[in-house]
């Protein structure tokens, strides 16, 4: 038993000492590399929200942690069409993560209508992020013809943006897809991916890495899909913040006090995602 005590504590602390590492290097690349977004010329940020932020993000990254596991079940029963024909909503997870990151998400547009919602799964993150993009492709395609649509609209956290956005240029996904959504997305990159090993997917995630400049040539908003930026400028995860940010986007959304993992369970973030997709709710 002592060893079952022993995980689950690891599995409580372990989240939260990460968490305090990455708002420290975070901090730190703030006050060393400094670039402002709209919403930091706005609105400081003041000390009681900013540690009950790190806080909320401690217990979500506990949350993705726990829940992890469960792709099995997730993945191993995809739901079925509930209305064949109508446009499924597709949630793309980012790096390290899988389809369960999305379990709140998920059930929240659910229960508010929307009927064809989809989480899928890309592995393993270390891969190539041209080879994990054709997976989601692939998954987009087979929601499309699992559904009857024409179209899909993504909601993409993190690294999902960057592939969303490679599929849609280099895959074939062009006019397949109506609006992308990105949470927290490493439209430029991100400086935090060099604490990971320079290869496949994470080198390629670094800031202003050639596969970021080569996406964005010719246009960083591809394949005819409108694009919407939900971000926060205390992304523990995303550094600077405005490489969240994308040129050419129809809509731009700053959701204060969160982190990266947090994107994923906040009610603000769902409320501008639905907003985002006004107009595909029927029900």
């Amino acid at each position: 038993m002592s060893w079952i005590f022993c995980l689950l504590l690891a599995l409580l602390l372990v989240p939260g000492a990460l968490t305090l590492v990455f708002y420290l290097l975070w901090y730190y690349d703030r006050r060393a590399f400094p670039s402002p977004t709209p919403a930091d010329r706005e609105a400081a940020l003041h000390p009681l929200p900013a540690l009950l932020a790190v806080a909320r993000e401690a217990l979500s990254l506990t949350i993705l942690v726990l829940s992890y596991p469960l792709r099995l079940v997730q993945d191993a029963s995809p739901r079925r069409s509930r209305q064949q024909g109508r446009k499924p909503i597709i949630l793309v997870h980012g790096y390290g993560g899988n389809s369960t990151n999305f379990l709140w998400l998920q059930w929240w547009l659910r229960r508010r209508g929307w009927a064809n919602v989809y989480s899928v799964s890309y592995t393993p993150p270390h891969i190539n992020a041209r080879k994990l993009a054709q997976q989601v492709a692939d998954h987009v395609n087979r929601i499309l013809a699992l559904t009857g649509a024409e179209k899909a609209d993504l909601v993409c956290h993190s690294m999902g943006g960057p592939l969303a956005r490679y599929a849609l240029k280099n895959l074939g996904l062009a006019g397949k897809v109506d609006r992308v959504i990105t949470l927290g997305s490493p439209h430029h990159g991100s400086r935090i991916s060099a604490l990971f090993a320079p290869r496949g997917a994470a080198a390629q995630m670094r800031y202003d890495s050639p596969f970021i400049k080569e996406l964005e040539e010719g246009g960083a908003c591809p394949g005819g899909a409108l694009y919407q930026v939900i971000y926060s400028t205390m992304d523990n995860f995303i550094l600077p913040a405005s490489s969240a940010l994308l040129d050419g986007a129809e809509r731009t959304v700053h959701v204060p006090y969160l982190g990266h993992c947090a994107l994923l369970h906040s009610r603000r973030v769902a409320r501008a995602v639905a907003e985002g997709l006004q107009g595909e709710n029927e029900g």
